[in-house]
Parts: structure tokens; C-alpha cells; sequence
């Protein structure tokens, strides 16, 4: 099974990408859905967080208030750090245990990963597709999303600059605008890493 992790920069368009190799076949798992389910319901994980936090961050249901916390750590690079800190590595089990219950069957696995190279997880993957977009492009979604212009910008500051992740990954998808040109940058990314992986399996029999 071909094991790729898809990265890139905030609202660039990571999980369209993802959606576009689910109908072609792969199986997808986003880690930002796996790190929401457990700011839901990890309760030691939750209680480490509010306890470096305080429990302002708690919500009524128990879990994280995420809005609350974002406002806390994407304004102060340590306490982002803090939290990553607490989260990746839970996160990291949960998703290496979904890689591993896959069959072999299942024939490609991706495995959408926002921070992969802040997390040092870059690593022990077929291969490695960063998502980019233009600066404009990132603050504008983000603005639709109900983010402020600073908020928006505190986001994108917060990663690592998305030039190093797209000249450290194995492919880019460069996500100018056009549902179109991603769609076809993504297909033919999909296909490529599908071939080369194909033939290098089949150097190793």
C-alpha cells in the first residue's frame, strides 16, 4: 500500500485535494478531523491542555473550546508550541493506528497532515505532495471563513514559511484559484506517485 502525506499551507486547499484522489480511489484521512475528535473526547488529553491553559478552554460539552484556544496560542509562537506539544503525539498514535488497520488491499493511503514538517513528521512516507497558494489567495479564504485580516495573517505566520515546505516536499500542487487547475495538477500528482511506487515494488520482488 502507497502511504503519501499531503501538507501544505492553511486554506490552499489541502482537503479539496484530498477529495479529488477519494473519488479517484484512495482512502484519505485528514489529521486536523483527528485532532477535533480528540479536543472532543481524549479526556487526559483535554485535562493537560486545560491544565496548561486553564480551564477557560474547556467547553460546555467537556471538550476544548478550539476558538477559545485558537485565540490564546496562534498570537504567541510558545504557547502554540506548548500545545503542539500535547497534541502531535496523540494525534500521531491515532493516526499511525489507522495506517496500520488499512489492508494491503487498499492500495493507496493519504493522509492529510498540515504540520508535517513543523511535527518532524516528514519521514517514512511513499512520498510527500505539498498544496500551495498564493498569500492573497490563503487571506481571502480564511476571510470567508470568518477571519479577520490580522487573525488570517496570524495563521499563516504561525506555519513554516510555505516556500521551505514546498522546496522540501517531493511534489507541489500550486493552487492559483481554479477548481480546474487543481483538479488536474492533483489527478496527474495521483497518477505519477501511483506509477513510480509501482515500479519500485516491483524492483524489490
Amino acid at each position: 500500500m502507497k502511504r503519501v502525506c499531503i501538507t501544505g499551507g492553511i486554506a490552499c486547499g489541502k482537503s479539496s485535494a484530498g477529495e479529488i484522489w477519494r473519488k479517484a480511489g484512495a482512502r484519505i484521512l485528514d489529521a486536523d478531523g483527528v485532532c477535533h475528535e480528540l479536543l472532543r473526547h481524549d479526556r487526559p488529553l483535554i485535562n493537560r491542555i486545560a491544565s496548561v491553559f486553564g480551564r477557560r478552554v474547556l467547553g460546555l460539552a467537556g471538550g476544548i473550546d478550539r476558538s477559545v484556544l485558537g485565540r490564546i496560542v496562534f498570537n504567541d509562537r510558545d504557547k502554540l508550541r506548548k500545545l503542539n506539544g500535547l497534541v502531535h503525539p496523540c494525534a500521531r498514535r491515532a493516526i499511525n493506528a489507522w495506517l496500520n488497520m488499512l489492508p494491503a488491499r487498499a492500495g493507496f493511503a493519504a493522509v492529510i497532515i498540515p504540520l508535517a514538517y513543523e511535527a518532524g513528521w516528514e519521514r517514512g512516507w511513499d512520498a510527500v505532495v505539498c498544496v500551495a497558494a498564493p498569500l492573497n489567495a490563503q487571506v481571502a479564504r480564511l476571510k470567508k471563513k470568518g477571519f479577520t485580516e490580522k487573525d488570517a495573517r496570524a495563521r499563516i505566520a504561525a506555519q513554516m514559511p510555505l516556500a521551505e515546505k514546498m522546496n522540501r516536499a517531493d511534489y507541489v500542487i500550486f493552487n492559483a484559484g481554479t477548481v480546474a487547475g487543481l483538479r488536474q495538477q492533483a489527478k496527474l500528482v495521483f497518477r505519477h506517485i501511483k506509477e513510480k511506487t509501482e515500479k519500485r515494488y516491483e524492483r524489490k520482488r
